[in-house]
């Protein structure tokens, strides 16, 4: 009985109110990976548009499509996780599903991976012949603050520390995945510190594109869990992070407790 190969390259695309990008992105990466074998794996957390219904309608027209559907979990970094470790093939992709990664260098990034060039290769904005967009002047400069500040985990030879977009060899990412803190969106950045500074690294320069469809998923939390990231790896071994969460949060109310105080006491004359 002949049997056919399974996938080379597993591509896991990190969902939340994406319906819309679905087939276009499933579209692009069919003509982009011609000839090769992959299967795109959507993990999606309970999106209340309905994307994982939608592919699932296109799982049933391609048998290479399937869903990670998530039921009160939340978090890109974790869905990531799952997604990697929900397949048997021997290279990793990781995009975000909004189509601003440039499916184009993908199988340029699968070529440096099978001959052996890195064990992690980078889509980089940042790179020479990357670049941002359309980006305004405000969320370029977060951008650059937050690629600094995060530089005190990673190797400074690395660009994008901070791209969403990356392929990565399975046995790489199976060796450093108990180690990986899953906190907010920066997963590459996780990786990145976990693996230390002898993983070989390539980077692939790509033009970040605008949104396709939908709406961005970037806010004050995710900003807050960038924190987190960074004290995590810096003292999560001594120190739990959620710890420090819940200290600066109840440290925050004891602040305002006293300033009322004061004010009461001081000002009011009570």
């Amino acid at each position: 009985m002949d049997r056919e190969p399974g996938p080379e390259l597993a591509i896991v695309v990190p969902t939340y109110n994406e319906r819309d990008n679905v087939r276009e992105l499933h579209r692009r990466l069919e003509l982009a990976l011609a000839g090769e074998r992959f299967e795109l794996i959507f993990v999606d957390d309970d999106s209340p548009d309905g994307t994982a219904d939608v592919v699932r309608a296109l799982g049933r027209e391609d048998a290479r499509v399937r869903v990670l559907h998530r039921i009160a979990r939340r978090g890109l970094a974790s869905a990531c996780v799952e997604g990697a470790m929900a397949t048997s093939a021997p290279f990793v992709l990781v995009m975000d599903g909004d189509l601003q990664h440039d499916e184009t260098i993908v199988k340029g990034m699968l070529e440096i991976l099978r001959r052996d060039e890195a064990e992690l290769v980078i889509g980089s904005r940042y790179t020479e012949g990357g670049g941002i967009g359309d980006w305004g002047s405000q969320r370029a400069a977060i951008s650059r603050w937050a690629t600094r500040l995060i530089s005190v985990i990673v190797p400074p030879t690395v660009t994008d520390p901070l791209s969403g977009f990356f392929m990565v060899r399975r046995e790489l990412f199976a060796r450093c995945v108990r180690d990986l803190s899953s906190m907010g969106f920066k997963i590459l950045a996780d990786l990145l510190a976990s693996a230390g500074p002898q993983t070989r690294v390539r980077e692939v320069a790509f033009q970040f594109r605008a949104r396709h469809a939908g709406t961005s998923k970037l806010d004050s939390l995710v900003a807050w869990e960038f924190v987190l990231l960074i004290a995590d790896k810096l003292i999560g071994r001594w120190i739990p992070v959620r710890f420090l969460s819940f200290a600066a949060v109840g440290g925050s109310g004891i602040l305002v407790h006293f300033g009322v105080l004061a004010l009461l006491l001081e000002g009011l004359g009570v």
